[in-house]
Parts: structure tokens; C-alpha cells; sequence
């Protein structure tokens, strides 16, 4: 059912049992679904490993050639056949590239991969009462995620047959705060949002006012510490043990490594966790790696895996420290500003990690969600069921992120406009400078103007910066490189070198900075 059919319906025939409302969590690592119980008022975890370990799947699928069939989940990333299957993973971060990949001689898009995937999760409903009817999705996606990015994965709903049925494709951050804050009365705070997940760590600090408003104070994200290179690191410590227990201490050839290396990522797959136990550091475990031959033992000690983490703890403590110190707040934040912590994705289900938070924040409330894949999906399902009128608004969505650019920012000349900062990048990242080649005579001096390019299309001015002194050129020999920093949201430099035309027109020591108010 169209779900603006459904949010139309007098409300006690919405509360019909055969009416699901969903929310999905499709994560670039794992992925879970939840429903909202209309009966009892709270959301529910789907779960999807059939009632053995973690109630969420890995977002992996993989084809099978000989029987042209696909397969998901645990299946795909554990199943080893004759070597001709075809195992895609990661496919969340491949979205806003429009990317192809060949399938049994096929070119197939991510989003109608995607949309396989969707349709297999979401068959899930049916589990549980063979008459469900799916009225309402919302479905998780990264703060950062690109207009392309959305564009493609609302394809994938379409290709996957929910086009009708899905809300709105919601930010994880938002979907954590309404499930906390579903319990937990709005009271003046600070919050910080942590998410430890497979491709990066993200964080945002927020405030947060009685009437339930939410402002974003700082968000920052980092790819030098996630859950996928942690894996890699164990996977390269676990290689290591095998190779000094196999060939004899021979090389091994191109297809013994492979083969290796991938029974190696399944191992850690399933034996990741056990490292991270609180009693390795009273008493060593001993790990089984009974995938080559002959198979053998190995112990390994509490001090071997401090010396794995780390660095990835120092790592964690430097980049809460710069979420803290990155804000737009009017007066500095430190750990003890900090009301609550809520801590969220795979990494923090070790236990160093927990530990480090704690000792960080010493006198704020601390939540580490067991399951992260589980608070972005119910979280997900509470968003869906305000939106349909089932769950009364409760803290003021969406977020508006104050570190997100709302517009390209660019030179412009004539109708021509180059982009420098493209819309949605946060402004404490580093931009590339671009080249720009001027196409008249210059006589020394130059007038850039930079603008901005809102979504509708409309440029803007907002500064006009004179260049004096430059070289004496003809029409189309001047090439400048022109970059963008920013002090904060509300500042920019901008730098101007010149780079020279050839031998002809050498490069001359010009520099120019600016130092711009945005408005």
C-alpha cells in the first residue's frame, strides 16, 4: 500500500495487525530491519540469522554461476564452492558512482544489485505473518551520503518493487537519537554520537533543548580508524601465524596465497571477537586453525593484542578530542561538558574500545548499544512511525548539520561557474585547489568573483577579490590555481598562485590570500 494511502486512514483501522511499518538499516558492512509493534507501541528487531548469534546479516551477496542462483548473508560470506562463485560486498560506498559490475557475463548496476538485496531483507516481514503488508519504510543512510548516492539507492527501492511504500531515507544519526529519546524526556544537553562502523569512524556533537529541539554543534568523520581495518590488521596477525606453520617455509604460489588469504578473512570473520574477550588479560586463549593442513594451534597472549590496538586506541581518543574542539559552540567543549555518550556500530563491541570511551568520560552518561545494526533500524522504524501518524513527534528531526556546505562555492564568470567546495562537504575538510585557465589578456591585474550556486541553480556573489601584480600575458597563457580553506562555517581563505603557461610563460612567485566572510 502507498504509504500516503496508509497515513490517511482513520486511526483505528491503521492499527490493523496486517499492517508493518519498517525500518531498515542497509549498512556497507551488515544490515538489520525492525517493524513497529502497533499493538504494543515499540519497535522490534526482525531477526534475520534465524535465532543464532547476531540478529543482523552481513550486506554481502554472491552468485552462483553453476546454478545462476544468488545467495546472502552469512551464506555468501562463509560458502567456498568450486571457486567460480561470484561474492560482492560493499556495496553501500559504490552508490552516487553509478557503477556497473559483470555477472555471468551481464552488466549489472549497483542499484539493481542493491535492489535484490532490499527484496530479499524485506521478504523478511513475511516471517512473521504470512499476510503482512508493508505500508511505511524508512531506511538508514550515512550523514554524508551524496545526491547521487540518494538518487541511486531510492532507484533500488524502485527496481526492488517498495518505490510506493518507502517514507524517506533518513540520516543514522537521527534515527539513534529518536530511539534514545523515545524513553528519555529532552532535557538541556550535550550529546555525543559515536559510530565505530566498518568504513570510518563518525562523530557529531549535539545540543539538545527541553523542547525537544536538536542543534548539530560538530561533525567529523575518519577513515584512519574502522572496524574493516582493524579485520585487516587481525586477518595480516592470523596470515602470519599460517604461513609459518604451512609450505615448509617455501613461497607459496599466486593461487595458494589467494586461496590462503581468503580462508584467513573468513577465520577472522568468525574469530574476530574472541581477541577482545576481558579475560584474555588474565589468561591467554588458545585459537584452532583447522582450514589448512595440517592444522594446528596457536595461543595467543594478552600482550600480543594491546600491541594490535593501540595504536586504533590512540586513534579513537585523537579523534574525539577534535570533535570536541571542532565545534561551532560559542565557548570551548570539553570531555566534562558532555552530558551522554552514545556509542554505536561494530567497533564498540570490544572491549578496549568501551573502555577508552569510559575513561574518557568519566562523568557523562554512557549507552554502548550491543548491536548497533539494531538501534539504526528501530530507530529507523520510530522515524517511519511518526511520519505516519502512528508515534506523536517527539525531538525536532531533521538535524540541520552546521559543517555541511548548502551550496557549491566557486568562481564564476559570464554564465560559467567553477566549483571549488561542491554542496554537502563539511568545511573542516581539505578541498583541492583547481586550475583555472583565464581566457583574456592580463595587464597585471584580475578580478575573481567568488559565488555560490544554490540547489536551484541560482549564483550568488560573495566576495570580489582584486589580483594585482600578476605577469603581463596574452589572452589564454594566465593559469592560476585557486583554492578554498575554512577557518569555520562562517570563513574561508582563499589562495591564489600562479602556475605558469608553458615554457614560454614560466611559473613567477605570486601568492595572493583573502580572507572571506560567508554569509
Amino acid at each position: 500500500m502507498n504509504w500516503k494511502k496508509y497515513k490517511a486512514l482513520p486511526t483505528a483501522e491503521k492499527r490493523n495487525e496486517s499492517y508493518y511499518i519498517v525500518g531498515l538499516d542497509l549498512g556497507n558492512d551488515s544490515s538489520g530491519i525492525a517493524f513497529y509493534n502497533l499493538a504494543l507501541g515499540t519497535p522490534e528487531v526482525i531477526d534475520l540469522s534465524g535465532g543464532y548469534g547476531k540478529p543482523s546479516i552481513p550486506t554481502v551477496m554472491q552468485y552462483i554461476a553453476e546454478s545462476k542462483e544468488w545467495v546472502f548473508g552469512e551464506y555468501a560470506v562463509l560458502n567456498r564452492g568450486a571457486g567460480t562463485e561470484l561474492t560482492l560486498g560493499a556495496l553501500i560506498e559504490r552508490l552516487g558512482n553509478f557503477d556497473y559490475i559483470d555477472v555471468d557475463r551481464r552488466s549489472l548496476s549497483v542499484a539493481s544489485l542493491l535492489a535484490l538485496f532490499i527484496k530479499e531483507l524485506l521478504g523478511n516481514v513475511r516471517s512473521i505473518n504470512p499476510k503482512a503488508e508493508i505500508v511505511g519504510i524508512v531506511a538508514t543512510v550515512p550523514a554524508y551520503f551524496s545526491e547521487q548516492a540518494h538518487e541511486e539507492l531510492q532507484r533500488a527501492f524502485k527496481l526492488a518493487g517498495y518505490e510506493k511504500e518507502l517514507i524517506a531515507l533518513v540520516p543514522d544519526r537521527e534515527c539513534v537519537l529518536a530511539h534514545y529519546y523515545k524513553n528519555a524526556p529532552p532535557l538541556a544537553q550535550r550529546v555525543l554520537l559515536l559510530d565505530f562502523g566498518a568504513r570510518e569512524l563518525r562523530g557529531g556533537l549535539y545540543h539538545v533543548e527541553p523542547s525537544g529541539k536538536i542543534t548539530s554543534l560538530s561533525s567529523l568523520f575518519s577513515g584512519d580508524i574502522s572496524v574493516a581495518k582493524i579485520n585487516n590488521n587481525i586477518a595480516d596477525f592470523f596470515e602470519d601465524f599460517v604461513r609459518r606453520q604451512v609450505g615448509n617455509g617455501k613461497p607459496l604460489s599466486f593461487t595458494q596465497a589467494r586461496q590462503l588469504h581468503e580462508h584467513v578473512v573468513a577465520f577472522t570473520h568468525q574469530h574476530r571477537d574472541m581477541l577482545f574477550q576481558k579475560n584474555i588479560q588474565a589468561k591467554p586463549i588458545k585459537m584452532y586453525f583447522n582450514f589448512c593442513y595440517p592444522p594446528f594451534q596457536q595461543t595467543v597472549t594478552h600482550e600480543q593484542v594491546t600491541q594490535l590496538i593501540r595504536p586504533y586506541k590512540r586513534r579513537l581518543e585523537s579523534f574525539v578530542q577534535d570533535v570536541l574542539e571542532k565545534s561551532i559552540s560559542n565557548a570551548p567543549v570539553s570531555h566534562g561538558d558532555v552530558d551522554v555518550v552514545l556509542c554505536v556500530g561494530g567497533g564498540f563491541e570490544m572491549q578496549w574500545a568501551k573502555e577508552a570511551i569510559g575513561n574518557l568520560f568519566a562523568t557523562a552518561q554512557l549507552h554502548h548499544y550491543k548491536n548497533a545494526k539494531m538501534v539504526f533500524c528501530e530507530g529507523a522504524a520510530i522515524v517511519a512511525a511518526r511520519a505516519l501518524g502512528i508515534e506523536e513527534a517527539g525531538t525536532n528531526l531533521p538535524l540541520q548539520d552546521a559543517h555541511q556546505l548548502t551550496c557549491d562555492i566557486g568562481l564564476a564568470s559570464g554564465s560559467n561557474f567553477l566549483p571549488i567546495v561542491e554542496r554537502n562537504a563539511f568545511w573542516w575538510q581539505s578541498h583541492a585547489p583547481k586550475l583555472v585557465l583565464v581566457n583574456h589578456e592580463i595587464n597585471g591585474e584580475l578580478d575573481l568573483f567568488l559565488c555560490k550556486r544554490e540547489r536551484s541553480g541560482e549564483v550568488t556573489n560573495v566576495a570580489t577579490v582584486r589580483l594585482s601584480g600578476l605577469p603581463t600575458r596574452p589572452k589564454g597563457t594566465t593559469r592560476l590555481e585557486v583554492g578554498l580553506s575554512f577557518a569555520s562555517n562562517e570563513e574561508a581563505v582563499l589562495t591564489v598562485r600562479d602556475m605558469g603557461f608553458g615554457e614560454m610563460f614560466p611559473r613567477v612567485e605570486y601568492e595572493a590570500e583573502f580572507n572571506i566572510k560567508l554569509d
